[in-house]
């Protein structure tokens, strides 16, 4: 159940830093408007990607269960920083699909993912 758990966020990360790279521009447009560092932005879809492929195929390894749900924690803070400051730039969490500010939801999905990858650590 734990590889399970693990190769849904895997998925969840994929889509998302997949999205951001086929909206390239729009991405780092609004990464930058909210403050994010361009070379930031640009190594964020990768990580993404190289974390979906790592949950999926190797799920169980907790260095990348760690590295994960740290990247989660990060953006869960940034989310709700976003969120206190009444920010109106676009969440662009899964890239240019995502042109509404950041909101309660995305914080409620991040809790959940890594709710999906703490499970996944202890069933293992």
């Amino acid at each position: 159940m734990g590889r399970i758990f693990a190769a849904v966020v895997g998925a969840v990360f994929a889509v998302a830093g997949a999205q951001k790279i086929l909206g390239w521009d729009q991405w780092i447009a609004d990464a930058r408007a909210q403050g994010v560092r361009r070379f930031l932005a640009a190594g964020i879809p990768i990580l993404e990607l190289v974390l979906g492929i790592l949950l999926t195929a190797f799920g169980l390894s907790s260095l990348v269960l760690g590295i994960s749900t740290a990247l989660l924690m990060v953006f869960t803070i940034f989310l709700a920083v976003s969120i206190r400051s009444g920010s109106q730039q676009p969440c662009a969490c899964f890239g240019s699909r995502v042109r509404r500010p950041p909101s309660v939801k995305d914080l409620g999905r991040n809790i959940v993912l890594m709710g999906l990858l703490a499970a996944a650590a202890v069933i293992g």
